[in-house]
């Protein structure tokens, strides 16, 4: 089991807290997705800019959300990430949803944060994660790759951004959790096992 609040260091220095969200961030949560790029947020089945939908995760039983966690800069939300089962009906799956402020990228925040969201999905007994993105997610993609996750479906011309005025593909990658080797990684980074 993970404990929080959990203790990150960035490449760069920066001090980070991850822990569960919480009812009382709905305000930094609303000010969080305001910072990131509209282009960026196309991934979500819901309009994450809207105070009403970051609202539900918290107050509606339709999200059947296993984990939503949140990284601080200080007090200042600068990631997200979430395991969750939401529109997913087998028991051995999960999905996994995590996006960093622009500020934050390239700096590991992304890597630690997927390394503890794969971590509580051993921990919660799934033995398959899957994650959506688009073809265009350049630093995602290098997360999943060194992980392992494979591609299994491309959706092509899925994803309508009326900002950019056209459509991109969206990829739907999955990851067995099955495997031992990435297990061990996963609990080495979490309980700093030597």
């Amino acid at each position: 089991m993970v404990i929080y609040p959990k203790k990150l260091i960035l490449k760069d220095a920066t001090k980070i807290t991850v822990r569960p969200a919480e009812k009382e961030d709905l305000e930094d949560l609303f000010s969080f997705f305001s910072r990131i790029p509209r282009s960026d947020l196309l991934i979500y089945k819901d309009d994450v800019t809207r105070w009403e939908t970051i609202e539900s995760w918290f107050m509606s039983t339709r999200y059947n959300k296993i984990l939503q966690l949140v990284a601080l800069k200080g007090s200042e939300i600068v990631g997200k990430g979430t395991l969750h089962k939401e529109g997913l009906y087998w028991h051995n799956a999960a999905e996994l949803k995590l996006i960093i402020s622009p500020d934050c990228r390239a700096r590991g925040l992304g890597l630690q944060m997927f390394k503890i969201l794969l971590a509580e999905s051993l921990v919660h007994g799934f033995e398959k994660v899957i994650v959506r993105y688009a073809v265009d997610n350049k630093s995602f993609m290098r997360i999943l790759d060194h992980f392992g996750f494979k591609p299994e479906a491309v959706l092509r011309r899925y994803i309508s951004d009326e900002h950019a005025k056209g459509c991109r593909d969206l990829v739907v990658a999955s990851y067995d959790l099955k495997d031992w080797q990435g297990r061990f990684e996963f609990y080495n980074h979490i309980y700093d096992v030597a």
